[in-house]
Formats: structure tokens, sequence, C-alpha cells
């Protein structure tokens, strides 16, 4: 597992372009994560990287921001944002969040409310991890390039 997470850490910051296309790819792809789209947010973010000429790679390492560790956390985070939008309030328990059958019944304002909180997270953190990734990204190619790092690098 430790040799794969390297593999990918390497191919990422050897990857010949702009620390610019890396982080939009990559914002892209954080975007795309906050959304309930288990199995196609990948998909989306690589049609949307190619089409706004991002990065497919960092990209689909963007959409790894909502796996199933942190899937119930940013449910409930982005259902709490867009119930602060929206000013309203629902009272259900929170295990009925958690399910389908329960979220379902709260109605289309709360389903409403969680997209709205959906935008709204994955527009701030997109925006955020693009303009965090720039100087990141550009740090590392550096780096990567740099003669005396090779070792460490390998």
């Amino acid at each position: 597992m430790k040799r794969k997470l390297r593999y990918f850490y390497l191919r990422f910051i050897r990857l010949k372009a702009t620390p610019e296309h890396l982080a939009r790819g990559f914002a892209i792809g954080v975007f795309w994560g906050m959304f309930p789209l288990p199995g196609v947010q990948m998909l989306t973010a690589v049609v949307t990287a190619a089409v706004l000429r991002g990065s497919k790679v960092a990209a689909i390492a963007g959409t790894w921001l909502g796996n199933p560790l942190t899937t119930l956390p940013l449910t409930a985070l982005n259902f709490h944002v867009g119930q602060t939008l929206l000013g309203r309030t629902w009272t259900a328990p929170p295990s009925e969040l958690y399910t389908v059958d329960g979220f379902l019944q709260l109605g289309g304002a709360a389903i409403g409310a969680y997209l709205a909180g959906c935008l709204t997270t994955g527009l701030v953190g997109g925006l955020a991890s693009y303009l965090l990734g720039i100087p990141i990204a550009a740090f590392l190619q550096e780096r990567a390039s740099n003669p005396r790092n090779k070792k460490r690098v390998k």
C-alpha cells in the first residue's frame, strides 16, 4: 500500500504540467468530491477537467476528499450549510439523515438544502484548493526537479 501511494505521489509531482494546470484539476476534483455521487465523482471530475483544461490525474486525486471515512461528516456539514443558507431548520434525528429512506422522508426542501450546501462547500473548497494548490504544486515540482533532491525523491 505504501509503495502504491509513493508511486502515485511521484507520478503526480513529475507530471509535465504547469502548477496552474495541476491546481485547476485538483480544485475540480475537490468540488465534485463534495457531492454525493459515489462512483460517479471521478468520472464527472475527469470530464469537467477535460472541458476546463485541468489535470485529469489531479482531478481524480481531488475527488478522494469524499471517501468512505469522510462521507458522514461531509453530509452533515453540507446539510448544515444548506440549512443556514436557506434559513430553514429540520429537527430530524441525525440517524434519519444518514439513510436514504429517512432523508427522502424529509422532503424536497431538505434535499434542496443539502444540495445547496454541497454546491457551496464545493465552490469554497475548490477555490481554496486552487489558491493553495498553485504554490504547493510549484514547490513540489521544483523539489522533484532539483538534482540535489534526487536521492529523496527516487
